[in-house]
């Protein structure tokens, strides 16, 4: 699974803000290319919003033999079709 953690950070006033909308918009540009159709994103109070995207068949064939399921701690968000 692909996984990127994005969160906004206020010059001013040096603190995180509560903007998912433009967090999501960034987490999605930054796993364009890679993954398959389907996507979770999940906003939470933190305001550390996490995208994960599923592998595809082609990229989860070129994991080493080692390399088995790795858990992911934290919510995964409602699954829905990618957005592109």
């Amino acid at each position: 699974m692909w996984h990127v953690s994005v969160s906004a950070w206020s010059r001013r006033t040096e603190q995180k803000q509560d903007v998912p909308g433009v967090c999501e918009r960034e987490a999605v540009k930054l796993l364009r290319g890679v993954g398959g159709g389907r996507e979770w994103w999940t906003w939470p109070e933190s305001l550390v919003g996490h995208l994960r995207v599923a592998l595809t068949e082609a990229e989860y064939a070129q994991l080493p033999p080692w390399q088995g399921p790795v858990d992911d701690a934290g919510e995964s968000g409602p699954e829905r079709t990618r957005t592109r």
